[in-house]
């Protein structure tokens, strides 16, 4: 079932006007660009109790936990929007677009953890509202523009970017800021474990001997404009696809990641043959990255264009990801160059496509960025350099 795919002849240009992120990489996109091409970042580790085990995962560590990692959303937020340069009117109208995948869980495991201390019967599970992060950055940062939540699992930032791209595309909005963020929490962390999606060693996708991802955290935010940027190069979302694959609720289907893929080209008015280069998913995991590969085979056929995963170097975002990744991605381009997939040795004959094992020049054109939700969201997106 396709979610929205608008028509291709809208008019209106949207463009990546300013943003910011702090990650395992560091701050800002110079540290992003720095990480992904010289594979700079060390994952730290997580501890937690399992079945009376003690287990031990890799984690790409950023943020301070509670209240300072929402103060440190909050700079982010504020230092993309001073990077767009935005009026001050314009600045308080603009629309406010978050996805998360945890959203605020990590306030709730604080808050029953210093409870429980206490009380072993206590339940303080206060105003579950996955939406408590857009609606508090709103007020924080003194909006008068509508705010929304996304929360469709590892797709969530970039259906945030999508359907704000969509929203300027159709003149409903001038500005949108959107903002993915993931905090540290043991849900995702045990949920990822008790299904066996999570590597106890490095993450190596599309590799024949890959086992899992590692997650990672971060804040980011991106501000979309109709209006083109004066100081930097100026990068345009041409447009993308949204689909929810129903055919099983947890293992990804090649049909359905292609169809997302000719759809994303198709509201772009962009032929495959002009792709010059693909961002995967690449979680690492063996459904996901076997899935993907042959998606992308069946979109593009015998000319798949160069690939590459930068989650091995950030971490596995999950609700995040569309918009780190996405700074990320570009941010590489800027130096003109597609990063390597850090870990990937050996060819999974199965898959029958090899991501990039060396970095490799761009020059400039289209490119692809696939963002996949665990439970069946598929998103991505097709973006192209002005200047």
């Amino acid at each position: 079932m396709t979610l929205h795919v608008m028509s291709a002849n809208a008019p209106a240009a949207v463009y990546l006007r300013g943003g910011d992120a702090v990650s395992a990489a560091g701050r800002g996109r110079v540290a992003l660009a720095d990480a992904c091409l010289a594979l700079s970042t060390t994952p730290a580790q997580v501890r937690f109790s399992s079945l009376g085990r003690e287990i031990e995962l890799p984690y790409f560590r950023a943020l301070d936990a509670g209240a300072a990692a929402d103060a440190v959303l909050l700079q982010v937020a504020r230092t993309a929007l001073d990077d767009a340069q935005l009026s001050a009117a314009r600045r308080r109208r603009i629309g406010l677009f978050v996805g998360s995948s945890s959203g605020g869980i990590h306030h709730h495991e604080r808050a029953y953890a210093e409870a429980y201390a206490n009380n072993a019967e206590a339940l303080p599970i206060h105003r579950p509202d996955q939406s408590r992060l857009a609606t508090w950055l709103h007020q924080q940062l003194h909006l008068d523009g509508p705010s929304y939540t996304i929360a469709t699992a590892c797709s969530s930032a970039a259906n945030a970017l999508l359907y704000a791209s969509w929203m300027l595309r159709e003149g409903r909005l001038d500005d949108a800021l959107v903002v993915g963020v993931e905090i540290e929490n043991r849900l995702s962390q045990q949920g990822f474990f008790s299904m066996m999606l999570a590597t106890r060693a490095s993450s190596r996708p599309f590799d024949l001997q890959r086992d899992g991802i590692v997650l990672g955290e971060c804040a980011a935010a991106l501000v979309l404009s109709r209006e083109a940027p004066t100081a930097q190069p100026a990068w345009r979302i041409l447009g993308g696809a949204t689909l929810c694959d129903t055919t099983h609720p947890t293992n990804p289907s090649a049909d359905q990641i292609a169809a997302t893929l000719r759809d994303a080209l198709a509201d772009s008015a962009i032929p495959a043959a002009r792709i010059g280069a693909i961002k995967a998913h690449g979680t690492g995991t063996r459904a996901n990255d076997l899935a993907e590969g042959l998606g992308m085979r069946e979109c593009f056929g015998p000319s798949l264009p160069p690939f590459t995963s930068i989650k091995p170097v950030l971490g596995h975002t999950l609700g995040a990801c569309g918009v780190l990744e996405t700074l990320a991605f570009t941010a590489c381009l800027d130096r003109g160059s597609v990063p390597v997939t850090r870990g990937y040795e050996q060819p999974d004959p199965e898959i029958g496509a090899q991501p990039l094992t060396a970095t490799r020049a761009w020059s400039g054109g289209p490119v692809l960025l696939n963002y996949f939700g665990f439970g069946g969201n598929n998103c991505a997106l097709v973006l192209d350099r002005e200047r």
